[in-house]
């Protein structure tokens, strides 16, 4: 419960005080070699346990995800010309997939669409999402996947994953249909020209099969995705919350192996009787082992 949480916060709160005294210690510290590491051994070890006891990794886990979530919300934002677009965009297609998808793979997916250039604006963007989700719900796949399929067929005229739901496109008769329009031919058009074909084909057959499907109703499927896209959510702001603490955490353990660096130059051109030193060094090689933050 809360009072967990809060244990929680206050251990790691600790832990890092701990380990702030243990750098300055080491700075200060580097002439008395022996024990500077027993400090260093003690806090490790007072460290490991409050990451077994604790589930400290776990919340590292989140805070590492919310930090994904955040660098790809800034380019999100840049690519559909703002913050305030961004944030409308976004709930744009939140709307579209009926809350299916979680905030890092709404993110992933646009971003994708917009740098492969398929989408002008929000609402067009907002339709793609709908019609891949729709598509991929008759033929069992998740949103997110179905999304996948349609962006990445459009951009890179993909037939292999647009037919993983279900949308066949010819790029030749794409072309000749589009050039017709234009009124001229399929080998007189540019690249761009071509892009603009195949996705017009593209969505115009996903349309058609949409509209076969009758009116959208939401399943159970539909429901668990939901449940797991909101899970998913609330760890990542729950890890926003805890990112400025594990950064810290996780930079001060970068200082201090570096000024642990400086130490071991200092032993190794002053020392001749390495037996102890070495000793030490795998103690510590150790102790950093366990608190990394496994992937």
């Amino acid at each position: 419960g809360d009072a967990k949480l809060i244990a929680a916060f206050q251990g790691l709160a600790k832990a890092q005080r701990n380990f702030n005294k243990t750098t300055q210690r080491v700075t200060r510290d580097t002439g008395i070699l022996g024990n500077t590491f027993s400090v260093i051994r003690s806090k490790i070890l007072l460290f490991n346990f409050a990451i077994g006891v604790l589930g400290v990794r776990a919340l590292a886990d989140f805070s590492r995800q919310a930090a994904k979530v955040q660098s790809m919300s800034r380019a999100f934002d840049t690519l559909s010309g703002g913050v305030d677009k961004g944030s409308a965009a976004l709930g744009k297609l939140r709307r579209a997939t009926d809350g299916t998808m979680d905030d890092f793979s709404l993110f992933q997916q646009a971003n994708n669409a917009m740098i492969l250039g398929v989408t002008k604006n929000s609402s067009e963007m907002a339709e793609m999402f709908d019609v891949a989700q729709r598509l991929g719900r008759a033929l069992g796949r998740d949103t997110a996947s179905s999304v996948e399929s349609l962006i990445t067929g459009i951009g890179r005229q993909s037939r292999l994953m647009l037919d993983n739901i279900g949308i066949i496109v010819k790029a030749d008769e794409a072309y000749e249909e589009y050039a017709k329009k234009l009124n001229t031919t399929a080998d007189k058009l540019t690249d761009a020209q071509k892009k603009q074909a195949f996705f017009e084909a593209t969505m115009e057959s996903a349309r058609q099969k949409v509209a076969s499907l009758g009116v959208e109703t939401l399943s159970s499927v539909d429901s668990f995705d939901r449940f797991i896209a909101a899970s998913k959510n609330t760890a990542v702001a729950l890890g926003d919350v805890l990112l400025p603490s594990i950064t810290s955490v996780l930079d001060g353990i970068v200082d201090l192996s570096d000024e642990l660096r400086g130490v071991f130059r200092l032993a190794r051109d002053g020392r001749k009787d390495f037996n102890l030193f070495n000793t030490e060094i795998e103690t510590f090689s150790a102790g950093i082992d366990g608190l990394s933050v496994k992937e």
